[in-house]
């Protein structure tokens, strides 16, 4: 079978354990692929403006799929085409419930990252999770001063909120208060010291079915690597599935191929592996 699209998570897969660069053995297996014309698609959890800079900058990569199939992007035409947003009103509402308690909250929408304007307007850099550091640095977000009213004012669609380092003593509230609405779905569900939430029924495959129809390839011919359940249905989906070495043992069984971790270059070997590079 002649693979023709590949899937390509992100953070666990082709990112390191810094969660920021790329290595040059991955960086050349993505290379050698395109050069074969695949069509290599990053498939992540992430917004598209936060994408590692080697991505961002790659002539030729056209199609990202970002925040967990929230939004298909085009970046030959500077088009969404396909999103599963969460409502503007809903979304509204969301940020009423966590605003003005001092939290780190990230709120995806229109491919980047808005944050309130009292936790960026001085930025307190210990909030910030690590492998943030680059683009918050770098100035890849928008500050606004009422995330709610912002919102439901522009009539902004929201892709995902990821929540870092939740007080203990907040903790539990305010994942019952954003559960207790039913807009929403956690990818990691419980209360913990960090949140991420997207639009109730969301589902990856349809924003991966999208953007290979549009490719006119088959799920057949695709490959898909990742770790993490995020990755689950669409390892089991395509003609080659491929888990990391870091990956849980649940994504290992339903892999057809186990590769090296993130940290040993497993996606070099693997599109070494089924590509023949």
């Amino acid at each position: 079978m002649k693979i023709r699209a590949i899937l390509m998570d992100m953070d666990g897969t082709v990112l390191g354990n810094s969660q920021v660069a790329i290595s040059e053995r991955n960086m050349r297996a993505i290379y050698k692929a395109m050069e074969k014309g695949v069509h290599v698609i990053p498939c992540t959890g992430r917004t598209y403006n936060s994408m590692p800079p080697q991505l961002l900058t790659l002539p030729g990569l056209r199609y990202f799929i970002t925040s967990h199939g929230a939004r298909a992007y085009d970046r030959e035409t500077g088009e969404s085409i396909y999103e599963d947003l969460i409502p503007y009103n809903e979304a509204a509402e969301l940020c009423e419930i966590l605003e003005g308690h001092g939290l780190f909250n990230e709120i995806a929408a229109d491919k980047i990252v808005h944050m309130e304007k009292t936790m960026v307007e001085p930025i307190d850099w210990s909030l910030v999770p690590e492998h943030h550091l680059w683009y918050m640095r770098d100035g890849r977000y928008v500050a606004v001063e009422k995330p709610s009213a912002y919102f439901r004012e522009n009539k902004l669609g929201v892709e995902k909120m990821n929540i870092y380092n939740i007080p203990a003593e907040l903790q539990q509230e305010m994942y019952d208060r954003v559960t207790a609405t039913g807009y929403i779905y956690h990818p990691k569900p419980g209360a913990a010291l960090h949140m991420e939430f997207l639009h109730k029924g969301l589902d990856k495959l349809c924003a991966v079915r999208e953007v290979l129809g549009r490719l006119g390839v088959s799920f057949e011919e695709t490959l898909a690597i990742g770790d993490s359940v995020s990755d689950l249905a669409i390892i089991k989906a395509c003609g080659v599935g491929v888990a990391m070495g870091n990956a849980t043992d649940d994504i290992k069984a339903a892999a057809d191929f186990v590769t090296a971790p993130n940290f040993e270059d497993g996606v070099g070997v693997a599109f070494e592996k089924f590509l023949e590079l």
